[in-house]
């Protein structure tokens, strides 16, 4: 248990820590937001596509349970969302709708639990799987973190809401490792299913409109590289057989 805690934790702070640099960027102006955002729009969309997916495929329907996450965030963003008063974390400078920033949390979030399961299930059959799954899941966790306080900063709330945001991912990601052994294996398939459906609603129906009203070919671009940063993490770990 000590290990895949300590492993866990690691990966955690990973996420505070890109959620760290994100902030620290967008104080001392060293880049505009809009490209974090556009970047984090490409590493959600392959999260969700490359690993989410196929991870949730097995399960009885798991495409319906995407779509009840789509739509089901859809509904939620043009009915209850517009009623909500986020007070002073809202800044008139937001890029975003203040909901996408708690709507991406809830997205991710649910990702960033089975990291937790993920690591945790690994030192149970082995420590050297463990490690592997550890890796895995350090490697995208600062870009996590970055895309995270990227859309918190791009809808109007403050420093400290994103790197709570991001420090909340990293939560969750222990809180995954520490209740690996309460929940059945056949339930994580419906949580990644619905929690892909609202990854892809945030990146595809919020973020890439705001990358398109933008506009010119330096955002494009900042779209596709943040799709890159994600293959190559995954490339590298492919010789290691983690899946």
């Amino acid at each position: 248990m000590v290990a895949y805690l300590t492993f866990a934790t690691v990966a955690a702070a990973a996420d505070l820590a890109g959620a760290a640099l994100v902030v620290t960027a967008h104080r001392k102006g060293l880049a505009p937001l809009r490209y974090f955002v556009a970047a984090g729009a490409g590493f959600m969309l392959a999260a969700a596509f490359v690993r989410m997916l196929p991870e949730s495929a097995h399960i009885p329907h798991a495409f319906l349970f995407v779509l009840v996450g789509y739509f089901g965030i859809h509904l939620f963003e043009h009915t209850v969302a517009p009623h909500f008063h986020f007070g002073e974390e809202v800044h008139p400078e937001a890029l975003l709708d203040p909901a996408a920033g708690w709507l991406a949390l809830l997205g991710l979030g649910v990702h960033t639990l089975f990291d937790g399961v993920a690591i945790a299930a690994g030192f149970m059959i082995g420590s050297a799987l463990g490690t592997l799954l550890s890796i895995a899941v350090f490697l995208h966790k600062v870009p996590e973190g970055f895309t995270i306080a990227s859309i918190m900063l791009a809808g109007g709330h403050s420093r400290a809401a994103a790197l709570g945001a991001g420090g909340t991912l990293g939560v969750l990601t222990i809180v995954g490792a520490i209740a690996t052994g309460l929940f059945a294996e056949h339930y994580v398939g419906y949580a990644l299913a619905v929690s892909a459906g609202v990854t892809i609603y945030v990146a595809a129906s919020d973020l890439i409109p705001e990358v398109n009203r933008e506009g010119g070919p330096a955002l494009g671009w900042t779209v596709f590289a943040g799709l890159v940063l994600f293959a190559v993490a995954d490339w590298l770990l492919a010789p290691l057989g983690v899946h």
